[in-house]
């Protein structure tokens, strides 16, 4: 229902897109998971058709969004950062308006108007003015215009940003159900989201894709390399320097906010091998002060870090 061939985009010599690849099938709820300028909003507007790829080909439910623009339009909904909406309306008026232009029949607008409305919980605030609407409202009625039509392509970007918990719960419950029967792509910055939401997620890093694969198959491939928590007092430098001189130990990553005279937050990667936690244990306490040692799980947000780690890495080099 999405594909992205080789998609660039460069704003005059600035390039924030680099050879984006991916798919989406039908039924699938997929997530782009990154930091703030990875990309997502500037893939999500491609595939919108707000803005065109320098490069590459994006296709909506096998229509290019370049050249077969209208066709692909009807088959998407599309919720932006900033909701598009209009404070002069009402929010039925406002609802009105989109389903007007959305090509929906007079027929059939009051039974399309209720689903969006009972979807998105707006029954208190449908008669409302749209510049009277809290934050959380404003970002329902967005998101209840971009299911008017039920398109079968829906972009969502950061649906949940500004909710209180009851409404993030409820949007996502809206998210899953529509993601039941079509397909879903949605920018966040909640790792948690990702996870409870989405079959897949892709982690975008200054425009590129370093991974995607569902948050178990994440979990699955950095399983492998195993990894090591230490809190420590010691000179940075000369720790990293002792920890990688150990047989097993294949990184050292140190938090670059240590405050000086407290402990550092280490984390190694290691091979799996027995016996390695003491040998590394033997090689710190011997020299500094050791206040805790871990093995650690893949999560979801350490897989995240350990992706965006090395695309910086990568981009450095």
């Amino acid at each position: 229902m999405i594909a992205l061939e080789a998609v660039s985009k460069r704003y005059g010599s600035k390039t924030v897109i680099r050879s984006l690849s991916f798919t989406v099938k039908p039924g699938e709820i997929v997530a782009l998971l990154g930091p703030n300028g990875a990309g997502k909003t500037t893939t999500l507007r491609m595939i919108a058709g707000y803005t065109l790829p320098t490069e590459g080909r994006v296709m909506v439910a096998g229509y290019d969004m370049a050249t077969q623009h209208l066709e692909a339009a009807r088959r998407l909904g599309y919720l932006p950062e900033h909701p598009p909406l209009y404070d002069t309306l009402t929010v039925h008026g406002y609802l009105r308006f989109v389903a007007k232009a959305k090509g929906i029949a007079r027929a059939e607008m009051p039974a399309e108007l209720a689903r969006v409305t009972d979807a998105c919980r707006l029954e208190a605030v449908f008669a409302h003015d749209v510049y009277k609407l809290s934050k959380g409202y404003r970002q329902r009625v967005g998101l209840a215009q971009a299911l008017l039509g039920n398109p079968e392509v829906l972009l969502l970007d950061e649906p949940t940003i500004g909710l209180d918990p009851g409404q993030t719960q409820e949007t996502r419950e809206v998210i899953r159900a529509f993601g039941r029967e079509h397909t879903v792509l949605l920018s966040t910055h909640h790792l948690a989201e990702a996870a409870l939401l989405c079959q897949r997620v892709a982690i975008l890093h200054q425009g590129r894709l370093v991974a995607i694969d569902t948050p178990e198959g994440l979990q699955r491939a950095l399983a492998a390399a195993h990894r090591i928590a230490l809190r420590v007092i010691a000179p940075a430098e000369l720790l990293t320097q002792t920890l990688l001189s150990l047989e097993g130990v294949r990184t050292v990553h140190i938090e670059s906010t240590a405050v000086p005279g407290h402990p550092l937050a280490v984390e190694c990667e290691v091979e799996a091998r027995d016996g390695i936690e003491a040998a590394i244990a033997r090689a710190v306490a011997g020299r500094w002060e050791l206040y805790g040692l871990e093995r650690r799980q893949a999560t979801l947000e350490h897989i995240f870090l350990t992706y965006v780690r090395t695309g910086a890495a990568e981009g450095a080099a």
